[in-house]
């Protein structure tokens, strides 16, 4: 694992899948409105990366609605429920607005149904209150209505007695863990250029896509600076760390990498 750890904190720059979505210019839309693309990755289970007409990312949000953050209950279930439908084919978005962060919100209907309804009556997201006025009135009463039968039902997230809203899990900090520096140094690796990361070991890796690809057939699947293994195991980037599940650290200068 450590090597994955070092792959990490030697390549930071390669950690930054998103980057081209982040600093992708507001979202051109036509003269209804709207916007049509493929998605191409999912931050939530309602927000995504969207490959326009253009090709060109954009970052989207459903308007109205939130989804539970990675870590929450139910966060896996909102991914996959919002996949079956936004991962069919191309779609097309009704934009209601563009956020601060430069995200378009918008709505998506497909087979006459409104995605963000059924996110909401499957108990999947929330009615979230910075963006639920862009949408219309009647939208919006159908949105509010279809929140409060989910709650009274306690359908999906609605079936903890207090469950964290995602714009409040974001705000507790994430506290970097303490070094162990009674451990031995484990292992070194060195970025070598060309997306990769050769480890003391032999073994290299790769940025490929959104994946880390390992000379040992390991495959990680990335986003921002966060790395996730097939077995549920999380590395991690801040600053000049990286830090993973297991409690490996990792520290880099220049181009050197050693972990603990």
């Amino acid at each position: 694992m450590s090597r994955v750890l070092a792959f990490i904190a030697a390549a930071g720059t390669l950690m930054l899948p998103c980057t081209a979505v982040a600093q992708a210019p507001l979202p051109t839309t036509d003269a209804t409105g709207s916007m049509h693309g493929k998605v191409v990755a999912y931050t939530s289970g309602t927000a995504f990366a969207l490959l326009d007409s253009e090709d060109k990312l954009r970052r989207v949000k459903l308007t109205g609605i939130d989804a539970p953050e990675r870590r929450q209950r139910f966060a896996t279930q909102a991914r996959q429920l919002a996949s079956e439908w936004l991962g069919r084919s191309a779609i097309h978005i009704r934009i209601d607005g563009i956020g601060k962060d430069g995200r378009a919100h918008g709505r998506v209907e497909i087979d006459g149904r409104d995605v963000g309804l059924t996110m909401i009556t499957a108990g999947l997201a929330w009615c979230d209150p910075s963006d639920l006025p862009m949408l219309p009135a009647q939208a919006r009463e159908r949105y509010n209505e279809a929140c409060s039968q989910a709650k009274n039902g306690r359908q999906g997230i609605w079936r903890d007695a207090n469950p964290v809203p995602p714009w409040e899990y974001r705000k507790i900090p994430e506290f970097d863990p303490l070094p162990q520096p009674q451990r031995g140094s484990e292992r070194s690796c060195r970025d070598i250029g060309y997306q990769s990361v050769q480890c003391d070991d032999g073994t290299r890796y790769r940025a490929v896509g959104d994946e880390i690809q390992g000379s040992d057939g390991s495959t990680y699947a990335r986003r921002g600076r966060t790395l996730t293994g097939e077995d549920g195991s999380r590395y991690t980037q801040q600053g000049t760390s990286t830090y993973g599940t297991d409690g490996t650290i990792c520290r880099t200068r220049g181009r050197q990498t050693l972990c603990y």
